[in-house]
């Protein structure tokens, strides 16, 4: 039988402060032990301690003789990232993240392992790992899908958008539907509340937990809950050729799931997929990605692509899931030539060829239009190779230049500069998302990939809202 020691975390709020909590660090050792050392970062400052001395400014060693030592540490909870908050704490409820607490030691007789546990002090809840972490007033549902059990923690500060029971059958559909393998048996989901500045509308953290803003919708093409969702299920670890897979996956599923089950129509689908944003990106090398959100844009085009290519090569026998099952399992990074060769086991033959154009060069794949080849009903003939179309003619449209044409950003058909709206596709004009292309008008996170819809201060750079009138950060008053 293996010889084990635990470290215990768990977190407490200080009501007396915001960006602040108190952070537990208790230790069960083994009698074995003769020492024990302990290494943290600097976002973490020792308050209280019983067995443990300073050795160094951030680090700590066991006195050697007490029992069951343990640290209190105020953790300074804030993370901030794309001009928001990924954790933050109010003083009222905190979102948070355990930090690394890096363990040394040595003993006599047989290997002693660590064995970590994560929990909270108070009313709260924490994922199995320690990376998604609510401390606060909340409450709570729980429900089974697809062998495993979802937690949703709302906090008493948030107030969903979709009703619970949208959100408990959309990810219901999800875990039931979409069989990739690596199912953690317990998912932890927070609805964060959006009276926050947050950087994001959903972030995954760790193994098996994830936060999504409680205004987030459920019949959008990017699904938040279920985009997260499918992080969770992400087992491999990608090298810098198969980065884009992140996200490129998480986008094409959560379109293609949401609408499986009917909250959005194929041409929402489609549209959402045929992106043309970032089309000139080499996803394969990061280094020539026309924007750091290619993985995004083209990442999530060329996966329904490549899942549509499958579905055709092997007459709907074979799809994307198969390959994503067999990457979820692969043993090291997963490489592009991997990638390959997994996608050959599956198909039966290489799409070398495919890869070479869509992949590592520079060439976009078309989305077919067919709806029965992504709902796995029947497999339509495959489409003739598209051809450049005409540009459509123009009508007239005055002799005054402020009505010059321009491109709709999501479907590229031609529109005046006075229009608010495409006609084609219902794009809205005035403002679009920088990582999508959706129209969004003053809604503070984009409703299809979740980007945070935010602008810079011209003056010190600060990230704001277009419908903040003065700098949070400076005072500058801003022109309407």
């Amino acid at each position: 039988m293996a010889r084990t020691f635990t470290q215990k975390l768990s977190a407490e709020l200080d009501y007396d402060s915001e960006g602040t909590v108190h952070l537990y660090a208790e230790y069960d050792l083994h009698r074995s032990l003769e020492s024990l050392t302990l290494s943290f970062p600097d976002y973490l400052s020792p308050e209280t301690t019983s067995g443990f001395s300073h050795s160094q400014r951030h680090q700590c060693e066991w006195d050697g003789v007490t029992n069951d030592p343990w640290i209190q540490f105020r953790y300074d909870v804030d993370r901030t990232n794309s001009g928001g908050y990924e954790f933050v704490d109010t003083g009222g409820w905190a979102l948070l993240k355990y930090p690394p607490i890096n363990t040394s030691w040595r003993y006599t007789g047989p290997e002693i392992d660590l064995q970590r546990e994560f929990d909270v002090g108070q009313e709260g809840v924490a994922s199995s790992d320690g990376s998604i972490v609510y401390l606060g007033p909340h409450t709570e549902e729980q429900f089974r899908a697809g062998g495993q059990t979802f937690r949703i923690a709302i906090p008493g500060q948030a107030s969903l958008r979709p009703s619970l029971s949208e959100v408990q059958a959309s990810l219901s559909y999800a875990a039931n539907n979409l069989d990739v393998g690596g199912k953690n048996d317990a998912v932890v989901v927070i609805a964060a509340p959006s009276n926050i500045n947050w950087g994001w509308g959903g972030l995954q953290s760790g193994v098996n937990g994830y936060w999504a803003v409680d205004s987030s919708r459920v019949g959008n093409a990017n699904n938040t809950w279920v985009h997260e969702y499918i992080h969770t299920r992400q087992e491999w670890t990608p090298d810098s050729s198969t980065d884009w897979l992140v996200e490129g996956t998480a986008n094409y599923y959560a379109a293609l799931v949401t609408y499986l089950e009917g909250r959005i129509s194929f041409s929402a689908f489609r549209r959402f997929l045929a992106i043309d944003r970032h089309s000139d990106s080499v996803l394969s090398d990061p280094g020539r990605w026309s924007a750091p959100n290619a993985h995004y844009s083209k990442g999530r085009r060329v996966t329904a692509a490549l899942d549509s290519k499958i579905r055709r090569e092997t007459n709907g026998e074979r799809t994307f899931e198969d390959v994503f099952r067999r990457m979820n399992r692969i043993d090291g990074p997963l490489t592009d030539q991997k990638l390959q060769n997994i996608v050959r086991t599956v198909v039966g033959q290489s799409l070398s060829g495919w890869f070479a154009k869509y992949v590592n060069g520079i060439q976009t794949p078309d989305i077919p239009q067919d709806e029965q080849l992504f709902t796995g009903e029947t497999i339509p003939e495959p489409e003739p190779e598209s051809e450049p179309e005409p540009e459509p003619e123009q009508e007239e449209i005055g002799e005054t230049d402020s009505d010059e044409t321009n491109e709709c950003p999501v479907c590229g058909k031609f529109v005046t500069s006075d229009e608010q709206f495409c006609d084609s596709c219902g794009t809205a004009l005035f403002r679009q998302c920088p990582v999508c292309g959706r129209g969004v008008t003053d809604e503070p996170y984009c409703p299809e990939c979740g980007t945070s819809i935010r602008e810079e201060c011209d003056v010190c750079g600060s990230r704001r809202h277009s419908s903040e009138e003065y700098c949070s950060n400076c005072g500058t008053k801003f022109e309407k």
